[in-house]
């Protein structure tokens, strides 16, 4: 092999239940822990990669978890011509060197009451990992009178069977493991 050849990432593409996500898995770690979501250009001012993404025309959200990226696309658009693009983007990411995200979104909330930390605990440990695996993530934003409040991101966020995931999946989990649970609402934000 000659000091020319350069060896591209690996990229891996996979399928999400939401047509219109794709999740690119990849060997390096593009942040230490956390999933971040991107709704928009100006929302990823800051955020490197991400901006990178929304470059690109049809990208219409992005989330980046510490080894793969969910690209949401406009519905008109149709992947072949899209993901190309996308793993370019994604690999000029990883020569320049720079923070997937800023420092300052890698922040990491502590919680001090035991249900929130029974509750985060489960999401990080056992659902998170599962809905990681369709490109998504869920993001605990309270406990309240009971009802734990959390939101949906990246190809969960608009995916058709995101209520019965909430539902049947996210609800009866917490229901049987954290006896304090009423219920799980998906908030906006």
């Amino acid at each position: 092999m000659s000091a020319e050849t350069e060896i591209q990432a690996a990229i891996d593409t996979v399928a999400t239940p939401n047509p219109h996500a794709l999740m690119f898995r990849l060997q390096e770690m593009l942040i230490p822990t956390g999933t971040f979501e991107y709704l928009s250009r100006a929302h990823a001012s800051d955020a490197p990669l991400p901006r990178r993404l929304f470059d690109l025309v049809g990208v219409t959200q992005v989330l980046v978890a510490p080894r793969f990226v969910t690209v949401n696309k406009e519905a008109d658009l149709r992947w072949p011509e899209l993901v190309p693009q996308i793993k370019a983007a994604i690999r000029d990411f990883l020569d320049s060197g720079d923070m997937a995200v800023p420092d300052e979104d890698l922040a990491v909330a502590h919680y001090t009451d035991p249900v929130e930390r029974r509750i985060v605990r489960l999401l990080d440990e056992v659902i998170r990992p599962a809905v990681a695996e369709d490109g998504g993530d869920i993001v605990y934003r309270g406990l309240h009178d009971g009802i734990v409040h959390v939101k949906l991101i990246g190809s969960c966020s608009s995916c058709p069977s995101s209520t019965a995931t909430l539902a049947m999946g996210v609800e009866r989990m917490m229901l049987e493991e954290v006896p304090e649970v009423r219920g799980v609402l998906q908030v906006s934000d």
